[in-house]
């Protein structure tokens, strides 16, 4: 139980000084356009696959359809993509770059290309391909690890009047 506290510990460290740090790094970049890290993504996926549909891009992004409609939201309204209906069925909806959305698009993946520069000045003992492989393999690992294991569910709360029941 001991190993299972500290690993877990050890988890929670390194999350903070890794990825916190990775994340807000992401966000300051993607902020200077008023735009969440997480609305980048839906950007930068949107761009690489043309006419693509809320579900698909639910599905690519890994997030719910309602989470990916909220971050959507913001930016059509901020004009950076456009729908177009499907000519067949007016139901299914095609996302694409407006010219706006595709000069920030670009814009933020020039910033982080120039940020991602930076990454191999890091001190380490492994050379870059070794830590791009490294992250590669365990991320395909999660994945496996994610398909398979138990789902947890939060426990049913009763109410304070079924309680006085």
């Amino acid at each position: 139980m001991q190993s299972e506290e500290r690993v877990f510990e050890t988890f929670l460290r390194q999350y903070r000084e890794i990825f916190c740090v990775l994340i807000n790094a992401a966000e300051q970049i993607t902020g200077q356009y008023s735009l969440s890290f997480e609305q980048y993504l839906l950007l930068k996926q949107i761009h690489e696959q043309r006419n693509i549909t809320l579900s698909e891009l639910a599905d690519d992004t890994r997030t719910t359809r309602s989470a990916a409609a909220r971050k959507l939201r913001a930016l059509l309204l901020d004009g950076y993509v456009e729908q177009e209906a499907k000519m067949d069925d007016r139901r299914v909806k095609y996302l694409r770059l407006t010219p706006k959305g595709t000069r920030v698009e670009d814009d933020i993946h020039q910033v982080f290309l120039q940020s991602a520069r930076t990454w191999n000045q890091l001190p380490s003992d492994l050379a870059p391909e070794a830590i791009n492989d490294f992250f590669t393999r365990y991320q395909a690992n999660v994945a496996i690890w994610d398909r398979n294991r138990p789902k947890f569910h939060r426990p049913v709360t009763r109410t304070r009047r079924q309680a006085e029941d």
